[in-house]
């Protein structure tokens, strides 16, 4: 379904939300042509039963949403607890010898610069960066082997691997999270139960077609909002609604003014 999310965001609205529309009103049309409708006199008790469908659906819909929102809000969190720990490390970076201290600023400066420009336009696809993967050994490695020579790199060494742990840890949230949906079996109760929903609807019986056309046809537009919604924040890392990495660009932009001795690890 990656291609869902390759559709610019007005498109992919008006899909569900004409589609949802569509099934409404065909299902209107359907039902008073098989001669389906309830009668009059039983509107009310229809109604008392399609309220409570409604509510019920209305309630599990609200949950799947606030977890989807849960979600996007951690892969958020997660991106900017990856680029501060990046950060942190970067200045205690500043302390080591020169050679080791180039080295390492070059080797995180290179990862940052892939997360922004290659990692996250592959995520958004639903594809993984090689390329980034890389560049996080290397900066792994590096840091391991990392052997001090001074009472200043033995003291600083503990805290770069404190932040080191804490970039991997982001990462993984990040990626794991980031390409997260919320399953099959929730999909198909989400799209069940609104069909039940505006189905059940669609066997009321008013007088004026074209009012219970209009309504049905509403109902149908909100369901397919919501479908929307849930489609454009289920995975956060895919589409164009998705969580953006300005925590890293921000980062990249403040390395002019955190270099020490004249050298920048952006290249």
């Amino acid at each position: 379904m990656h291609w869902l999310y390759d559709l610019p965001l007005v498109l992919l609205c008006l899909l569900f939300v004409l589609g949802s529309v569509g099934i409404a009103v065909g299902g209107v049309l359907l039902a008073r042509r098989s001669g389906l409708t309830v009668s009059p006199e039983d509107n009310g008790t229809a109604a008392a039963l399609h309220a409570f469908v409604g509510v019920v659906y209305a309630v599990a819909l609200g949950l799947i949403v606030v977890s989807v929102q849960g979600d996007y809000a951690e892969v958020e969190e997660a991106s900017m607890t990856e680029a501060s720990a990046a950060a942190n490390m970067y200045r205690a970076i500043d302390g080591l010898e020169p050679a080791a201290r180039t080295r390492l600023h070059r080797e995180l400066g290179a990862y940052v610069l892939l997360v922004v420009g290659d990692e996250w336009p592959a995520s958004a696809h639903g594809r993984e960066s090689r390329r980034t993967w890389a560049a996080v050994d290397r900066l792994t490695h590096a840091v391991h082997a990392l052997t001090p020579t001074s009472p200043t790199e033995e003291r600083l060494l503990p805290e770069i691997m404190e932040q080191l742990d804490a970039l991997l840890d982001a990462r993984r949230m990040r990626l794991f999270l980031g390409e997260q949906g919320i399953g099959v079996v929730t999909w198909t109760v989400i799209l069940l139960g609104g069909v039940i929903t505006i189905g059940f609807a669609c066997f009321f019986h008013m007088e004026r077609l074209r009012s219970q056309l209009l309504l049905t046809g509403l109902m149908g537009a909100m369901f397919g909002l919501m479908l929307f919604l849930i489609v454009a924040m289920d995975h956060p890392l895919w589409g164009q609604l998705s969580v953006q990495p300005d925590a890293f660009r921000s980062l990249i932009s403040n390395y002019a003014r955190m270099k020490v001795g004249g050298s920048s690890p952006v290249h």
